[in-house]
């Protein structure tokens, strides 16, 4: 089926919601306090918490570590691949910070972000305690008010903002219980199970509507409590995630690069240094030429991929395609766009890996002009195809000035697209 928009005259798009890429529409990040890996999973302690990483949808890593103690600059690291020189909990000097963050980066995008806080008295309260709010575990509040990556006031809430309508939440939020919710306070046994209803009481609604809306919840702890090796529980739950357990080592920086690359974001300090989490998507976008790795993520004797081109799995061998067509890790290279939706498996001994399907997917940037035509303006560094699926989710404005077809077409709300000259955009799927 095909599509033709054809309009001569700016219009402001509607929300969309994309399907086929692993940009999720929302991402909200739950932070918890001070706690090991081996003190959660498994634990009778923490039912909800257990039975979320059983899901079909939830990715647990496993070889996931803090970077410091104490908590706030693990949260600062976590937001901002830095601890911005702070080594304490009391309140930092220096302030409001101007340095690069995950929320600014987002805003200037021309996306959104926001921190809900449990107990914080008012929005954009600065203030380090109230009641059990803890203002060391609300990174945000630091670049409070700085006209340089700089957080608007308003954009640092109290829970009882978090919406019930998921779809009005933010592109990126994070969430933070206060110290009597997150693990903080109390014995062993009071602190899992406090928590654990916590989370299945105001966020199981989210997580369940995740996994149908092209969304995405983080699940990540700051600390350990000083005795487990700093390693701590990361596990991400949403519609394109492949359940299982997984051993790529994990730091805060990791999991902000994770982020940073979902929405096609700068890298804020040593997450530029460091490498997104892998393997974990059922659906993997890629350019048009582009190369790849899939990984099995399971150790065998023998390896064998598999292709899917809609006919049926194949075995696959080396060419100017696929190298490592044997091995645990198969690289594509060239990648024609006409195998959007190739799916890949590998039959690892006498067990098949997870399914991977490959979508080619093009960012609007606006780096150079408005002009759709300039390939510098695309996140691939190409013009998109009819086997494309073009997202605009920036406020940058573009413009077509001559007629193009593509896969789908899918902007965020407040992205400005012109057709100039009754010039057409032929959606072909």
């Amino acid at each position: 089926m095909k599509y033709i928009l054809s309009f001569i005259v700016p219009i402001l798009l509607a929300a969309g919601t994309a399907h086929t890429q692993i940009t999720p529409a929302h991402t909200v990040v739950l932070v918890l306090e001070n706690k090991a890996f081996s003190q959660i999973v498994g634990s009778p302690l923490c039912p909800y918490i257990n039975s979320l990483l059983a899901d079909a949808n939830t990715a647990t890593l496993t070889q996931s570590y803090g970077l410091t103690h104490p908590s706030q600059p693990s949260y600062l690291h976590l937001f901002s691949g830095s601890a911005q020189g702070v080594i304490t909990n009391n309140l930092p000097t220096g302030l409001p910070f101007t340095t690069p963050n995950l929320g600014a980066a987002l805003l200037q995008a021309g996306l959104t972000f926001a921190g809900y806080a449990e107990d914080l008295p008012a929005t954009g309260y600065t203030g380090e305690i109230s009641g059990a709010y803890a203002r060391k575990h609300s990174p945000w509040v630091n670049w409070q008010g700085n006209s340089t990556n700089g957080i608007p006031a308003a954009l640092n809430k109290p829970f009882t903002d978090f919406p019930t309508n998921y779809a009005t939440l933010p592109s990126v939020s994070f969430v933070i219980p206060n110290q009597d919710n997150d693990m903080h306070n109390g014995t062993l046994e009071e602190a899992l199970g406090k928590c654990d209803a916590w989370v299945q009481q105001n966020l199981n609604g989210y997580i369940q509507w995740c996994k149908s809306h092209n969304s995405l919840f983080i699940l990540h702890f700051d600390e350990d409590d000083n005795s487990h090796n700093n390693q701590i529980l990361t596990s991400l739950t949403g519609e394109f995630i492949n359940a299982g357990n997984y051993s790529q080592p994990l730091t805060h920086h990791n999991v902000l690069r994770t982020v940073e690359e979902l929405y096609h974001l700068p890298y804020a300090g040593a997450s530029a240094d460091s490498s997104a989490i892998r393997d974990v998507w059922k659906k993997t976008a890629v350019c048009k030429g582009g190369s790849l790795s899939l990984g099995a993520n399971i150790a065998a004797a023998t390896y064998q991929w598999q292709v899917d081109a809609g006919t049926g799995f194949t075995n696959i061998t080396d060419n100017t395609n696929y190298t490592g067509t044997a091995a645990a890790t198969l690289q594509l290279s060239n990648i024609p766009s006409a195998w959007y939706g190739y799916q890949y498996r590998c039959l690892c001994g006498s067990v098949y890996s997870t399914t991977k399907t490959i979508n080619f997917i093009n960012y609007w940037t606006g780096a150079i002009s408005d002009e759709w035509e300039n390939p510098l303006n695309w996140s691939c560094g190409s013009l998109p195809d009819q086997n494309t699926d073009v997202v605009i989710n920036s406020r940058r404005p573009v413009v077509l000035n001559s007629a193009a077809t593509v896969r789908s077409f899918i902007a965020t709300n407040g992205a400005v697209f012109t057709q100039k000259n009754n010039q057409q955009l032929i959606i072909a799927h």
